[in-house]
């Protein structure tokens, strides 16, 4: 049976511009990217759908 975990979801200040991203770990995570929130409250790693979201 595969055991699927729950992305993560990061709480951020919301007066946050952009958020970056590099999966955690160390040399396990992935590529450093950069996101914005565009006018939006939140948004997803398209690496490892960490869900970062602006605090109210």
């Amino acid at each position: 049976m595969t055991d699927y975990k729950t992305p993560e979801k990061i709480t951020v200040d919301h007066h946050a511009d952009g958020v970056s991203c590099d999966g955690g770990g160390g040399a396990l995570g992935h590529p450093k990217v950069w996101y914005g929130f565009d006018g939006q409250n939140s948004v997803e790693c398209s690496y490892c759908a960490r869900l970062f979201v602006k605090s109210s």
